[in-house]
């Protein structure tokens, strides 16, 4: 039976006897009882509520609320309720029953190049998370992050840059494999939270070069649980690092199906495809596939405007500005939310927000995300219906 207006009030009140209580001057008990004659009442009038009231009221939510799929029932009435799982996938936001089923060990970061001779990658579609950067030269650079699932090979793996600390530093003390990296970079990463696995100062035994990739530097590979192997004795499990939409909410905004995104010589573009709810990637005009698993895809693409300035350490290098707060894009399930994103620190989880009053908060689907860092100029953004 549908649920008339009036009594979706009633169900407030008793849910939020407390609440009102504390405001109003009553007591907690005094309103859930008053409300709880309120709810019989109405039942015993249950009949009078009218077709198209029962229509307007049942399956639809009040524009600008908050709520999941997740339904309870009493008796014949169905109640929609927006409710927390009791426990999330913490870099995909895939709801769990509890955290037992949370992997007990760190994120596991690894720098994957991007250039012609180092493709096809392994493992971009088994990472929870991918932060694609511009480097020298023009070129970008992935960071691909590891925790729900792993990925055996993985690779190639690169250098890394001094901007990385800053994108990875609030997955709290993760795991990071690269090749190596000029003193300066390597400085910086040893003085991080990173828990460094340099191919170059002390791990070579982790790392294998692969025959048939171009030759070195584009065909040194690894496997998630190899380098998992290498986790110090005390470690953090990551926490989240972006909000999610409850469960059954689907995301409002302008229709999106194609994404181009500007990354200095890099022209990425990515298509939703309906039928599975994904984002496909292309580059260098054509689809980008991996080795392993087809083309390279996202539940979520989040792009972030950010400013680079010239590095410190090596001035043929750029460096992304992840702290402070600038324009977002929000692309999932098909639509687009213009936005902005803020952080005060890099240990600060990414926030997303609806505009520059950072009243408004916007939550991702659950499931695997890119992070896309175009230079801070509108114009390296597009995207059509």
């Amino acid at each position: 039976m549908k649920i008339s207006s009036k009594r979706r009030v009633a169900i407030v009140v008793l849910c939020s006897g407390g609440l009102l209580a504390a405001s109003c001057g009553g007591s907690a008990d005094e309103l859930i009882d008053q409300a709880s004659d309120a709810l019989n009442e109405l039942a015993e009038d249950g009949s009078s509520v009218t077709e198209s009231e029962g229509s307007a009221s049942g399956d639809s939510t009040p524009e600008g609320s908050s709520t999941g799929s997740t339904s309870s029932s009493s008796g014949d009435d169905d109640v929609e309720v927006a409710v927390e799982p009791n426990a999330r996938m913490p870099l995909t936001g895939a709801p769990l029953d509890g955290v037992d089923g949370i992997p007990d060990r760190p994120a596991l970061a690894v720098k994957m190049p991007n250039n012609q001779k180092a493709l096809p990658q392994t493992g971009l579609n088994e990472a929870d998370i991918v932060f694609e950067e511009i480097i020298n030269d023009g070129l970008t650079r992935f960071i691909s992050v590891f925790h729900s699932q792993g990925s055996d090979p993985v690779g190639p793996i690169r250098s890394g840059r001094a901007q990385d600390v800053d994108i990875l530093t609030n997955l709290d003390s993760p795991l990071f494999a690269w090749s190596g990296g000029n003193p300066g970079v390597t400085r910086v990463i040893n003085n991080s939270s990173l828990v460094s696995l340099n191919y170059v100062r002390g791990f070579a035994d982790a790392y294998y070069r692969r025959d048939g990739r171009g030759g070195s530097p584009h065909n040194l590979f690894s496997s998630t649980d190899t380098l998992w192997d290498l986790t110090p004795e005390e470690f953090s499990v990551p926490p989240q690092i972006f909000s999610y939409m409850l469960p059954g909410e689907t995301a409002v905004g302008d229709p999106a199906s194609i994404i181009e995104i500007e990354l200095d010589s890099i022209l990425a573009r990515w298509d939703y495809d309906s039928a599975s709810g994904r984002y496909l990637r292309s580059q260098y005009g054509e689809p980008h596939m991996t080795e392993l698993t087809g083309q390279a895809w996202a539940d979520n693409v989040v792009v972030l405007l950010v400013e680079y300035r010239r590095s410190p350490i090596d001035s043929k290098s750029p460096e992304a500005i992840t702290v402070g707060s600038g324009q977002a894009l929000i692309f999932t399930d098909g639509v687009v939310q213009v936005g902005s994103w803020q952080r005060s620190s890099n240990s600060d989880m990414w926030n997303l927000y609806t505009d520059e009053t950072l009243s408004e908060p916007i939550g991702l689907s659950d499931g695997r995300t890119w992070v896309e860092l175009p230079r801070n100029d509108s114009e390296n953004v597009r995207y059509v219906s």
